[in-house]
Order: C-alpha cells, then sequence, then structure tokens
C-alpha cells in the first residue's frame, strides 16, 4: 500500500481523532471469550470485521434489517445454508424429499444447540408459528413461500396453527403448500426460517436475544460478548455444531464503526481484518492489492409518499423527479465503488428466467432515465395539474456518510433542473429513518432495499397493498391482480407466462414511477492477504465466515 499517502489525505480530513469514540458502549465481557484485535489464542485466529451501523437484533423474527441477519446467520442455521456461489445446500436439513402434491419432508440431522439440547423438527414449528404471533416484519416471506393457510393466517382468518408444518417425529419435518414454490430451497436459509429453541426461548421470554446467557446457536459459532446496539460484541467458535471440524476460526468480533476514516486506521493498525470502505476511501484504494469490489443486489431508490396526496402523488411530478438528476454522476463521481446507475426496479443479477437470460437482460423495461429537458416538460405539466408553481419537500435518509453526499448531490441537482422545487434534508438514525416511512410519515425516503431471494418477487412484493415496506402506500387494483396470479398453481408450474406476467408487473411500475431508482450498489472492502474464505452474497446473508481461514 501507498501508507503514507493515503494516511496523510486522510488525517487532512480529519481534525480531531479519537479511537475512544468508537468504544465507549463495552459489551458484556466473557471472562472464556478469545483475545480479540487480531490477536491469536490458543486454538485459532480471531476474524475482527467492520460493519457501518448499530445491530437492531439478533431475533430473526424481530428484525429487518440485513446486517442484522448477516450476524445471525453466523449463529443460527436453516434448514439450508448457502455455498459459496449462492447455492442452496443441505444445513439441518441432512436429506429431504417431494412428493407428487409438492409436499416437502426434511430428515434433520444429529445436531445439538449450544446449550446440549438436541435441534428438533419442532423448533422449526415453534419457531415458524412465532413469527406469526410476534408478529415478524418478514412473515409476509411464508405467503410468499406458498405454505399452507400463511396468507389465511396473516389475514387473520385462521389460527397459527394451522400453518402447514409440522413435526412427524423428532426428526422429521413436514412443510405443505397451497400453492408449488420454485424458489423454496433458497428461501430456507433467509433467517425468519431458522429454528429456536421452544423451551430455551419461553424460558428467557422477552430477554430473548439480549445477550450471550439468552441466545443458543445451532451454526458454526455462538454469542460471547452482546448488548443490543454495542459497538463490539464477539462469538467463538460453537464446539457444538454438526461441522465444527469444517470450522477453523476460533471466533468473530464485530465491531460497529461509524466513520470511514477511523475505520480505516484501525485496519491499518491490525485491529479490523475486514473493512467496510466509504466512496472516498475505495477510490483512494481501488488499486490496492488488499482491495476487494463485490456485487450487490440492493437497489437505492427513492420512494414517494403517495398516500400523502398532493405533490407525490401526481405521476408527472414523480416522473420529473425521477428524470432530473445524474445517476452516472452519482455513481462515478460521489460513490466510486463500482455502483451502477439503475433505470429499473429490479436489479442486475437477481434471477435467471426460464429463457436463460438475466431478468434485466429478457425485460428490457427501463424507466427514469436522465433527461432534463423531458423532466422540465413533465414537471410543468405536473404543476399545471396541481394549480402551484411551487413544491416544497422534505427527503430523509439514513444519517451514514455515503447517504449524506448522495442526499446532497440528489437536492442540488433537482432544485437547479426543476423550478420552483425546495427540498429539505433530514438525516435520521436508519432505524428511525425506517419506522418513520413504515408509518407513512414522510414525503420522499431515500432508501435501500436488498433481495430476501433470487426471484424478481423480492421486489415486486414491496409494492403490493398491505406490504409493511410499501412506504408510499401505492395501491393499482391491475398490480395486485396481476400479482395473484403470479403467486397462483397454474402459473408456477407455467415458468414461461409467469415470466411474462412479471414483467407486465415490473411494467406498471414503471409507467407509475412508483419509486425514483437511483443506482445498484457495489460494496468495496479491504481484506487482509491473510484471510482467505469469506463468501459474499447479492441474496439472503451479505457475508458468510464459516470457511473462512488465517494465514
Amino acid at each position: 500500500m501507498k501508507l503514507n499517502k493515503i494516511l496523510a489525505m486522510i488525517l487532512a480530513l480529519v481534525m480531531v481523532f479519537s479511537f475512544a469514540a468508537c468504544g465507549n458502549d463495552e459489551p458484556a465481557n466473557d471472562p472464556d471469550a478469545p483475545v480479540v484485535g487480531g490477536e491469536e489464542d490458543a486454538e485459532g485466529r480471531i476474524l475482527n470485521v467492520h460493519v457501518t451501523a448499530a445491530i437492531d437484533s439478533i431475533d430473526p423474527a424481530l428484525t429487518s434489517a440485513g446486517d442484522d441477519f448477516e450476524v445471525i446467520g453466523q449463529m443460527v442455521e436453516g434448514l439450508f445454508q448457502c455455498d459459496a456461489s449462492g447455492a442452496a445446500i443441505p444445513g439441518m436439513a441432512e436429506t429431504y424429499s417431494v412428493d407428487e402434491n409438492g409436499t416437502w419432508t426434511f430428515n434433520l440431522r444429529e445436531a445439538y444447540w449450544s446449550n446440549g439440547d438436541p435441534v428438533t423438527a419442532d423448533d422449526f414449528v415453534y419457531a415458524w408459528q412465532r413469527c406469526f404471533t410476534i408478529p415478524a416484519e418478514y412473515v409476509f416471506l411464508f405467503e410468499t413461500a406458498g405454505i399452507k393457510n400463511a396468507a389465511a393466517i396473516i389475514a387473520g382468518e385462521k389460527d397459527v396453527t394451522e400453518l402447514g408444518v409440522y413435526a412427524a417425529d423428532e426428526k422429521t419435518l413436514v412443510v405443505e403448500f397451497d400453492v408449488p414454490c420454485a424458489f423454496f430451497d433458497s428461501l430456507m436459509f433467509f433467517p425468519v426460517f431458522y429454528p429456536v429453541n421452544r423451551a430455551f426461548a419461553e424460558e428467557c421470554g422477552d430477554l430473548y436475544g439480549s445477550a450471550p446467557e439468552y441466545y443458543l446457536s445451532n451454526g458454526p459459532f455462538e454469542l460471547s460478548a452482546y448488548t443490543p446496539a454495542a459497538t463490539e460484541f464477539s462469538m467463538v467458535k460453537n464446539e457444538d455444531y454438526w461441522a465444527a471440524d469444517e470450522v477453523e476460526l476460533a471466533g468473530l468480533t464485530y465491531k460497529v464503526i461509524l466513520d470511514s476514516q477511523q475505520a480505516y486506521l484501525a485496519y491499518q493498525k491490525g485491529e479490523l481484518d475486514v473493512c467496510v470502505l466509504s466512496s472516498e476511501l475505495a477510490d483512494l484504494l481501488k488499486s490496492d492489492a488488499e482491495f476487494l469490489a463485490t456485487e450487490s443486489g440492493y437497489l437505492w431508490y427513492m420512494s414517494p409518499n403517495v398516500s400523502l396526496g398532493g405533490a407525490m402523488a401526481n405521476v408527472n411530478i414523480r416522473k420529473a423527479i425521477g428524470m432530473a438528476f445524474d445517476k452516472e454522476a452519482v455513481c462515478n463521481n460521489i460513490l466510486r465503488n463500482g455502483s451502477v446507475p439503475a433505470d429499473f426496479c429490479i436489479p442486475i443479477g437477481l434471477a435467471t428466467g426460464p429463457d436463460g437470460l438475466d431478468y434485466r437482460e429478457s425485460s428490457g423495461i427501463t424507466y427514469n432515465e436522465y433527461n432534463v429537458e423531458e423532466a422540465k416538460k413533465l414537471w410543468a405539466a405536473g404543476l399545471a395539474e396541481l394549480g402551484t408553481d411551487a413544491v416544497e419537500l422534505t427527503m430523509i435518509f439514513d444519517d451514514e456518510e455515503s447517504v449524506k453526499l448522495v442526499a446532497e448531490f440528489i437536492q442540488q441537482e433537482l432544485q437547479t433542473n426543476l423550478e420552483g422545487l425546495t427540498i429539505t434534508l433530514q438525516p435520521y438514525p436508519k432505524k428511525q429513518r425506517s419506522d418513520l416511512m413504515k408509518a407513512h410519515d414522510y414525503d420522499i425516503g431515500l432508501c435501500r432495499w436488498g433481495p430476501d431471494y433470487a426471484d424478481p418477487l423480492t421486489y415486486l412484493d414491496l409494492w403490493t397493498d398491505g406490504y409493511t415496506h410499501n412506504y408510499g402506500d401505492w395501491h393499482s387494483d391491475e398490480y395486485m391482480e396481476i400479482l395473484g396470479k403470479i403467486k397462483t398453481v397454474e402459473y408456477a408450474v407455467d415458468p414461461e407466462a409467469r415470466w411474462e406476467l412479471i414483467k407486465d408487473a415490473e411494467q406498471i411500475i414503471a409507467d407509475e414511477s412508483v419509486i425514483m431508482p437511483v443506482y445498484q450498489n457495489c460494496n468495496a472492502a479491504l481484506v487482509k492477504s491473510d484471510v482467505s474464505g469469506i463468501e459474499f452474497h447479492a441474496v439472503g446473508l451479505n457475508r458468510v465466515f464459516r470457511n473462512v481461514t488465517i494465514g
């Protein structure tokens, strides 16, 4: 590395710097936990991992954040896990079969929780039913999966005990369906489908997931030090994991560092092995031997609150806003990490269709391409329809460095190109921004969505009636009819016809400018040269450390 030059540039940007600032919230310490900070304990190395936001929850039924899911996935394993390519492979399910009615039967392997209890079929039954009773934000995935009675339970028409999952015996789990699901196996390594030890969780009550003594693992690692929203927490290798012999790491330490320069300096001091890079640092370090850029399925977009009426309910205003800022400049001048402009609502590389093509290639649908002159015409038409010559909006967004820079650029572009538009910027902590948008208490929100599974429905479902992340509360009878058809048996068994319906649904999103896409994210990071085996995924878990080796 050209350390002197890079550090000089960073230090010029940072006038006052103190590492103490990122360590004030010390988690409870486990005396048996291995030494952290790049050191090596008696049984192996500790991987020190950077995350850019605090973890909201490690209860798979209580969170909707990608980083939270990543952390949970290091400790708990579902019926399937994913391999390095992202394909589903058996996890807790040693074998499985599917009968002529589409019913899946899973035979669980001999596996144990970190307290020595065996992992049983009832652990899955309990965990899945628990998602309905809490209810989990991602409970809709049970309906997406087509599991018997899931939709009726969500609608309040049936009791959770009628969910199509039951334990035939201690090691045999049976799942029944209303509608077959072509991507069911890949859904199973999403954390909302993970097992939970019934007796343990019921004993913990509301404390479940709040500290190591209130959490059990059946995966590669178990929690050793943690408090909610801590700036640092750690895991140790789970010796009760069924494939513990394959896990070489002695443990993981997660460090929450919001400031990218501070994280980079921690990386240089050996306190991090994996460091997430801001756009500025990615641009500086892209030629470094330890630089790594990985594709991401995350789509960043502006979500208009249609439910408010007024400007955001006007389709010409929405289209004008979506076309009046330079997405290439966002990617090339601000992010500089390989991210690409998005003129679509379903990302590149998400899913391959029955034609063998990536969905984006076969769809060909684009909208909101950068075009200032067309945007001005649409803006004038929208203002005339509203009977006004000025619009004032507040844009909310996460208080992360790169997000703030993008928001400021969009604000300047829109106010310059659309006469009469005033945009006030309001950053919030991620959870607060999310809560405001879920409550439809905002004008326009800059946000992102990461795919839960490898199918366009993981995005198209976002704009259905009553869905938690339909932030703007947009509605279309035609759209709901198409989405309903996509999920029927008729189209589940006819992939070509299903793919055409998916295109029809995306076209409605484009015509209505339901969201204003900005870019598809690419993740930039530094990874120590002696670290290998980290698996990066565009779908489901962002990073998997089960197979990491150091040295």
